[in-house]
């Protein structure tokens, strides 16, 4: 949740990006800096500091922190009171260890913005992280009390992970139960999703396992990843993963389907038809699930698959 709208980068800003994305972020930022040397105007400025954290992202998807750094301070340079520059730096701070600056950083997002949910969050986590767990526990109690909690449960779970000191999980169940977008991981699941309309479900798979090693307590990430691995034809594989993501978001009904797809892909339409029931109860009306009851409860699904089971058996 960043102040600023996220947009993508200009047709000017083109170039460095592609560079960026080929490896050669230094170069890119080199081009971008150029780029506002030759033109002043306010236009431009909010263009380059835009494409400068599209830089930085890219850095930090392959965990180029030094980059990732130098493109977030050429932002901040270009636009000292955008909150949300200074938010990502804290980010990219916390990820090298270098709390005491990361803190800094945090700071001068929410004294611009004080509001800043996901700076609020940051902070608490890092509060946590430096054993000022009951402080952060406060002041997460305190944002619940005064923002919208969308899913009440999955705060309760983060606050109990945080007491654990259990960082990445309780990050993970906060950002799902206050809506927190992360435009990094954002830009990754828009990758996932064109790969997945082009068939390339392998790719997708591996790029799901990348974000994984850096989210690993997001379970909207296993849900993607028991997808691609049953597009993939790896049921067991896709169980495992959307088990996973049912275990961290126990009422994640789209993962229950998913996992009632892979059963009935074994063969096991009964027990896929149980989930499926579970899902109903919770939510009678899930479009969905009511579609795949139907269809597999129908005397001609019935009877297709006991012609599969007959043939297994001979």
């Amino acid at each position: 949740m960043t102040p600023r709208p996220e947009e993508p980068p200009p047709p000017e800003f083109e170039v460095p990006i592609r560079l960026a994305r080929e490896g050669l972020r230094d170069e890119a930022v080199v081009w971008i800096e150029h780029a506002c040397r030759e033109r002043k105007d306010e236009a431009t400025g909010d263009a380059a500091a835009g494409a400068l954290v599209r830089v930085a992202r890219l850095g930090e998807d392959v965990g180029d922190w030094a980059s990732a750094e130098r493109a977030i301070d050429t932002a901040i340079e270009l636009r000292p009171a955008y909150p949300d520059l200074h938010f990502q730096r804290g980010r990219i701070l916390i990820a090298v260890g270098r709390r005491a600056e990361a803190r800094k950083a945090l700071e001068a997002a929410l004294a611009l913005h004080p509001g800043f949910v996901a700076a609020r969050v940051e902070r608490a986590l890092l509060d946590a992280r430096e054993g000022l767990i009951g402080e952060a526990l406060e002041a997460l109690r305190v944002l619940g009390r005064e923002c919208r909690v969308e899913e009440p449960r999955a705060f309760e779970r983060g606050l109990a992970s945080l007491e654990e000191a259990d960082w990445s999980e309780a990050g993970a169940h906060l950002s799902r139960a206050l809506k927190l977008s992360d435009p990094a991981l954002e830009e990754r699941l828009e990758r996932f999703r064109g790969l997945i309309e082009r068939g390339e479900a392998a790719a997708a798979a591996a790029l799901i396992r990348e974000t994984l090693a850096v989210h690993p307590a997001y379970p909207d990430l296993y849900y993607l990843l028991g997808t691609a691995e049953l597009r993939q034809g790896h049921p067991d594989d896709a169980m495992a993963s959307l088990a996973r993501a049912l275990e961290l978001h126990p009422d994640f009904h789209a993962a229950r389907v998913q996992f009632a797809r892979v059963l009935q892909a074994l063969g096991e339409t009964p027990r896929a038809l149980g989930v499926l029931g579970q899902v109903l109860e919770a939510e009678p009306g899930h479009a969905e699930a009511v579609e795949l009851r139907e269809r597999w409860s129908s005397p001609r699904t019935s009877r297709a698959r006991r012609g599969i089971t007959a043939r297994k058996a001979s």
